[in-house]
């Protein structure tokens, strides 16, 4: 069976690729496209191949589907996730779940044209293989941008609905703080040298938008896929401290993450795009499993995460409603 691969790296033209996504040891690693999952226990690297392409790629199915949790039994664990904290002494956890819609899996190809379109600013992509199955998506988060010696990561933290026009509220700007904080401290004892850092800003991504801030700086005493390592994941996928928020969320969750929060793009020498997927989906026959997200701290209130994690479901929703 063939793998394929789509992509659309912001700003760029779409690229659309058969061959083979392949398993692979991080310190092998030399480049091309690249998946992580969340964890960063499973890489996968993509081989282009030549002799393919007049054939067409296969869409492949993993056999268990993701768990779904429902509304109530989600009020209750995001509760039972919010008293831990104090326990772990968190100052932020991410708590996710799995939504699930009715989708025609042959839409896929049309879905990613259409993400693009709508989603000029996100990097958008179609991968399918049976070592993972099929997921699509439109994620607006930077992990690692390095053009040259250029490089850029942001912080992207706290969220509402992109026609909100109501000041920021303490937990979502401490949402971002923690964020920031972490990704400064990082790339502090990480990077010699200036790190301009910018923000925190509004930013809009689709139906949601979020606060921002970037990092720019230059990396030239570290590798590219090191430096993602020891940023990724960060408080915006975790949590803060790292340690004890990937506890509880491994105790809490009882979906796996697989590639959701994991790291996807591209691995160059001159040049690396790699983002975190987020606003992405896995697609199965007849239905697309939506992985949701949203990021706790003592004063949030389940009901009001659960209506977040419905606002960055459109993301997806908006477009399929166009298919």
């Amino acid at each position: 069976m063939i793998d394929t691969l789509k992509y659309r790296i912001p700003g760029k033209e779409i690229v659309e690729q058969l061959g083979a996504f392949h398993s692979a040891d991080a310190q092998s690693i030399l480049g091309g496209f690249l998946l992580a999952d969340f964890s960063l226990k499973k890489y996968f690297v993509f081989e282009e191949s030549s002799e393919i392409n007049d054939k067409k790629a296969d869409l492949h199915f993993l056999k268990n589907d993701p768990f779904v949790i429902e509304k109530d039994d989600y009020l209750s664990e995001a509760a039972s996730f919010i008293a831990s904290f104090q326990h772990l002494n968190l100052k932020k956890g991410v708590y996710s779940r799995v939504k699930k819609v009715t989708f025609d899996e042959q839409k896929a190809a049309s879905l990613f044209f259409e993400l693009a379109a709508n989603y000029p600013n996100s990097f958008v992509y179609l991968v399918s293989s049976d070592l993972f199955g099929t997921w699509i998506g439109a994620t607006p988060e930077v992990l690692l941008s390095i053009e040259n010696e250029a490089a850029k990561t942001i912080s992207l933290a706290g969220t509402k609905k992109s026609n909100d026009e109501s000041d920021w509220n303490a937990k979502e700007k401490e949402e971002q703080s923690i964020v920031t904080q972490f990704i400064a401290q990082t790339l502090g004892q990480t990077i010699n040298g200036k790190i301009e850092v910018n923000g925190p800003y509004q930013y809009i991504a689709g139906p949601v938008k979020h606060l921002r801030t970037d990092f720019l700086f230059n990396l030239e005493n570290v590798s590219a896929l090191n430096l993602v390592q020891q940023l990724h994941p960060t408080p915006a996928v975790s949590g803060l401290p790292k340690a004890g928020a990937i506890e509880l969320i491994d105790k809490t969750e009882k979906h796996e993450r697989s590639l959701y929060t994991g790291v996807i793009g591209l691995l160059g020498e001159e040049t690396t795009n790699l983002f975190v997927n987020l606003r992405c989906c896995q697609l199965t026959e007849g239905s697309a499993y939506l992985y949701l997200g949203g990021g706790f701290t003592n004063d949030s209130i389940p009901a009001s995460e659960w209506e977040e994690t419905e606002n960055k479901s459109q993301t997806l929703l908006n477009i399929f409603q166009k298919l």
